[in-house]
């Protein structure tokens, strides 16, 4: 038995740090929110870098093979979250990788076409209604946020791991980051956390929590994968003509600790392919150890569920798996504690802030979410409490459980990424702290760019 050393601890020696650059904005994280982040500042004339520790950017939207992008519409079909989240989708909209609802028929509630697109995916209806949301394909949106972070004009590293903020007492003045180059750091004016984990947080000396009830989704690791070559008009059909075997069967799977279930791609020319989401119970999504612990699990256990509806679901004879995520996927960790937390209460709201950067549906909490249909989030959910130059836009964005629950998807962190990046943007060009960005005029600009936001007059501020 290897034993640890208890409270060993080693000196590292002082060490001059090549600093390879200074930009006006420098962006920790390639996801979701670090594109939002990223583009939005270049776009508005920052110097801008974006650091990402894997060799591609999307995050969750692509190397976790979350494909989906949800909850784009509220239940009456109105959109609600668009800006450069819309002009990922209509990308690739022009490369044939998505699939969603048709537009007339978002907000129906017409109990055939529910059913129909209900039969097509899990995600493209809510509570009775057809909704906005977006399967998309993974491969072709790492080439389109490559080509949008190349055309904004921000300076990219990819295989970089950005470890450590570099500090002037409260001020976070630029980062160091780890490759195969070395280490190295490069400073600017204002460093946006988009890690999703908030991994700059503890060093840069800014308060956080990571407590979560063990029963909720965000407690869950995942590690998804595909099958192809599936003839899933043959499972489908054996599905329908015999639902008792198949539950059976499934139930046979789960008690082996196998994945029930399946998603369809719906994808052009993808219709052999089956996605296999998942969860993993664990202690902590920091943790290392953890981490690793759920990649070989996982494997073991896809390979559970491959074999078994290899031998016993018909249409599955002939498949293969075909990809496992290269990143896995995390739910929740650190919690940025900001000049504003959004709680639960705030879901129970029909109010917008005076700040509000966001609108996001509130679709998956049963009768609440009928009774408070929408959620505004605040500026201030994105600024850490006592410290300076620092933005969280991703899921780490300052929140309780409960809204961390049900607003930490994909389109919500590029929206928390847009609207980081633009007020980055102004500040800069102003000279003036974060804190004090004009908001009428982040408020234009965001309009400008697409996002919808709640009247100026409604959440009461003077024009």
């Amino acid at each position: 038995m290897v034993k640890s050393p208890a409270n060993k601890t080693i000196k590292e020696p002082a060490r001059d740090i090549k600093v390879c650059r200074e930009v006006d904005v420098v962006v920790v994280g390639g996801g979701p929110g670090g594109i939002g982040a990223a583009v939005a500042a270049a776009r508005a004339g920052a110097d801008t870098v974006l650091i990402e520790r894997y060799g591609h950017l999307g995050g969750m939207g692509t190397g976790g093979l979350v494909t989906i992008i949800p909850n784009m519409s509220d239940i009456n079909g109105k959109q609600q979250i668009a800006g450069i989240c819309q002009e990922w989708i209509d990308r690739l909209d022009t490369l044939e990788a998505t699939d969603y609802p048709k537009k007339e028929e978002w907000g129906s509630n017409d109990k055939e076409v529910v059913g129909y697109y209900a039969r097509r995916s899990f995600f493209y209806t809510r509570l009775d209604r057809v909704v906005y949301s977006i399967h998309i394909d993974a491969e072709m949106s790492k080439c389109v946020l490559n080509d949008m972070v190349e055309e904004a004009g921000v300076k990219v590293y990819l295989h970089s791991w950005g470890t450590e903020p570099i500090m002037e007492g409260n001020k976070v003045k630029g980062v160091i980051f780890e490759s195969k180059s070395g280490r190295q750091a490069i400073l600017g004016k204002v460093i946006i956390d988009s890690t999703g984990d908030g991994d700059l947080l503890p060093y840069a000396g800014a308060e956080f929590v990571t407590d979560i009830p063990p029963n909720f989704r965000i407690a869950n690791l995942a590690l998804c994968f595909w099958i192809a070559n599936v003839d899933i008009d043959r499972a489908d059909e054996f599905k329908k003509s015999q639902p008792e075997k198949y539950a059976e069967l499934l139930r046979e799977l789960m008690s082996k600790r196998g994945f029930p279930g399946y998603f369809r791609s719906h994808l052009k020319n993808q219709d052999n392919i089956v996605w296999i989401h998942n969860r993993f119970p664990n202690s902590s999504q920091i943790d290392v150890e953890e981490l690793t612990r759920v990649e070989f699990e996982g494997r073991k256990r896809m390979m559970i569920t491959y074999d078994f509806f290899k031998k016993h679901i018909p249409g599955f004879e002939k498949s293969f798996v075909v990809l496992t995520a290269p990143q896995l996927g995390t739910r929740s960790s650190r919690r940025v504690i900001g000049e504003y937390m959004v709680t639960e209460e705030d879901l129970k709201s029909n109010e917008p802030f005076e700040d509000t950067i966001a609108i996001f549906p509130d679709l998956d909490r049963g009768q609440a979410s009928i009774d408070h249909p929408l959620t505004y989030v605040p500026y201030r959910s994105l600024i850490p409490r006592g410290v300076d130059n620092l933005f969280v836009a991703c899921r780490a964005f300052s929140s309780d459980t409960v809204a961390q629950e049900y607003f930490n998807l994909i389109p919500h962190c590029i929206a928390f990424g847009q609207a980081a990046g633009t007020a980055a943007a102004l500040a800069i060009k102003d000279g003036v702290n974060i804190r004090d960005v004009n908001f009428k005029a982040l408020y234009d600009s965001l309009v400008k760019q697409g996002v919808p936001l709640p009247s100026l007059k409604k959440a009461g501020v003077k024009a």
